[in-house]
C-alpha cells in the first residue's frame, strides 16, 4: 500500500498542474479556459460591487445575500444565468412568503420552526424551480430565524438578493461568453475520424493483415469508447447550443447551421458504431460443431468464407473512403468525389452480395453471417447517403 503522504503530494501536484494548464490556456487564446477565467473575474467584480451597493443601501444584517446571489447569477452561459436567476428569485419569493406567514401567525418557536422547515422542504420536493428548489428552505430559515418573519426584514432580504442578481447579470451581459462553434465542430471531426479509423481497422482485420491477437476482444471496448466519445461531444454541443441563446455576441444563422450539422453527424456516428459492432461480431462468429456421440470434444469452425473476406474488406475500405469524403460535420468539399465514392462502394456491395449468393459455401452456417455483414455495411452506406442528402439541402 502506498504512503498516504506520497498520495497527497501526488494529488496536490496534479491539482497545481491542472491550475497551471487552466491559466496557460486562458492566456493562450479564445476557448473554454479563457471563458472560465473571465467568468471568475466577472464573479469577483460582481460580488464586490453587489456587496458595496447593499452595504450602502441596506442594513448590515442582509448584505451577505447580495454577493451570494451575484455569484449564483453568473453561470457558464447567458441563458443559464437568466434561467437560474429567475428560479432563485422564485425560490426566494416562496421561502420568504412561508417565513412571513409563520412569523406573523405562529411566531418564532421551536414547534413553529419545525413546521416551517417541514413545509419548506415539502415545497422544495415539488421540483417547481429546478435546481434552485433547494433554496426555498434555506431562504425560509434565514427569513424566519434571522428576522423573525418580519416584513421589513424580508423586504431588505429580497432587496439584497435583487441587487446581487442585477450585478451578476450586468457583468455577464457586458462581457458575454462568445459562441465557440469551432470547438464543438473539432470534437465532432475527431469523432468522425475515429469511426473512419475503426472501419479501416475492421477492413484490415478482414483481410488478415492485423497481427494483434487481442483485436477480437477489443471490438466491444472500441465501440463502447466510440459511444462514450459521442456522448461527450454531444454534451459539448449542447453547451454551445445553449450559449447561443439570448447571447448578444451570438452569430445567428452560421452558429445554428453549424451546430445542427454537428448534431446530425453525432447521430450518424452513433448509429455507425452500432453497425460496426454488429459487423465485428459477425466476422468473429465461430459456432461449435454439435458434439458427436463418440466423444465430448467440440471443434470450432469458421463461419466466414475465405473467399468472402478479401472482397468484403474492399467494401469496408470503400465505405471508409466515402465517410472521409463526406467531411462531417462541415460537409463534402468535393460533392462529385463523394458521389463517385458512394457509387463505387455500392458497386462493390453488389459484387460481394452476388458472390455470396452464388458462390460455394464451405459450411452451411456461412450465409447468415455473410448476410448480416452485408446488411450492416449497406446500412452504413445509407447513413452516409442520408447525411450527404441533408447536407446538400442545407443552404450555405
Amino acid at each position: 500500500m502506498s504512503d498516504p503522504t506520497a498520495r497527497a503530494r501526488a494529488w496536490c501536484r496534479s491539482r497545481l498542474l491542472s491550475a497551471r494548464d487552466f491559466v496557460t490556456g486562458a492566456v493562450r487564446g479564445p476557448g473554454d479556459a479563457r471563458d472560465g477565467m473571465l467568468l471568475l473575474l466577472k464573479g469577483a467584480a460582481a460580488a464586490t460591487v453587489a456587496w458595496c451597493l447593499s452595504s450602502w443601501l441596506l442594513p448590515s444584517n442582509v448584505t451577505a445575500f447580495a454577493p451570494f446571489t451575484a455569484l449564483l447569477a453568473l453561470q457558464s452561459t447567458v441563458y443559464r444565468s437568466l434561467w437560474d436567476s429567475a428560479q432563485y428569485l422564485g425560490a426566494m419569493a416562496i421561502g420568504t412568503a412561508v417565513a412571513a406567514g409563520f412569523g406573523s401567525t405562529a411566531g418564532v418557536h421551536v414547534w413553529s420552526l419545525l413546521v416551517l422547515v417541514f413545509t419548506a422542504l415539502l415545497v422544495a420536493r415539488l421540483d417547481l424551480l429546478g435546481q434552485q428548489a433547494t433554496q426555498v428552505p434555506v431562504v425560509a430559515l434565514f427569513a424566519f430565524v434571522g428576522g423573525g418573519g418580519r416584513i421589513d426584514y424580508i423586504g431588505h432580504l429580497v432587496g439584497s438578493a435583487t441587487i446581487g442578481v442585477c450585478c451578476g447579470l450586468v457583468a455577464h451581459l457586458a462581457i458575454a461568453p462568445s459562441p465557440h462553434t469551432d470547438t464543438a465542430q473539432q470534437r465532432v471531426e475527431d469523432l468522425a475520424a475515429r469511426a473512419r479509423s475503426m472501419l479501416r481497422t475492421l477492413a484490415r482485420t478482414a483481410e488478415g493483415r492485423t497481427t494483434d491477437e487481442g483485436a477480437r476482444e477489443d471490438w466491444p471496448r472500441r465501440c463502447e469508447e466510440l459511444a462514450a466519445q459521442a456522448k461527450d461531444a454531444r454534451a459539448v454541443l449542447d453547451r454551445e447550443h445553449e450559449n447561443t441563446k439570448l447571447n448578444p455576441r451570438r452569430r445567428w444563422s452560421s452558429a445554428e447551421e453549424a451546430l445542427q450539422r454537428c448534431h446530425e453527424t453525432i447521430s450518424m456516428v452513433e448509429r455507425t458504431g452500432t453497425h460496426i459492432r454488429s459487423i465485428a461480431r459477425a466476422l468473429e462468429y465461430e459456432p461449435e460443431a454439435s458434439a458427436s456421440s463418440s466423444g465430448p470434444s467440440r471443434t470450432p469452425r469458421a463461419s466466414v468464407s475465405a473467399d468472402f473476406l478479401p472482397s468484403y474488406a474492399e467494401l469496408l475500405h470503400g465505405t471508409a473512403a466515402a465517410l472521409e469524403c463526406l467531411g462531417p460535420p462541415h460537409g463534402p468539399e468535393d460533392p462529385d468525389r463523394l458521389r463517385a465514392c458512394l457509387d463505387e462502394a455500392a458497386r462493390r456491395y453488389e459484387e460481394v452480395a452476388t458472390m455470396a449468393r452464388n458462390g460455394p459455401l464451405d459450411h452451411p452456417g456461412e450465409w447468415p453471417v455473410h448476410g448480416t455483414a452485408l446488411l450492416e455495411a449497406a446500412r452504413i452506406l445509407d447513413e452516409i447517403e442520408g447525411t450527404f442528402s441533408r447536407t446538400a439541402e442545407t443552404p450555405e
